[in-house]
């Protein structure tokens, strides 16, 4: 969807969320938790930003505070 009202949806995602994402990848290619955490952040809250002015600010974005899984424990086991 190349505009959304009279929004440029390609030039509203580089502008506020390239960085954060091109941040949050590099994070993960070095396994950094702390670094990825961060980068998370800053991509939720560049997620919002981008939200508000585009006049949508009720749809806000959220760091989980809990796992979609709660069911499972995805901690590696030994055989």
């Amino acid at each position: 969807m190349p505009k959304w009202r009279d929004f440029d949806i390609a030039q509203l995602i580089a502008a506020t969320v390239k960085q954060p994402l091109d941040d949050l990848e590099a994070a993960a290619k070095a396994r950094d938790g702390q670094r990825f955490d961060a980068a998370y952040r800053q991509l939720t809250d560049a997620c919002n930003a981008c939200h508000k002015s585009a006049n949508v600010g009720v749809i806000a974005i959220k760091v989980p505070d809990a796992s979609a899984f709660p069911d499972q424990d995805f901690r590696a086991t030994k055989p």
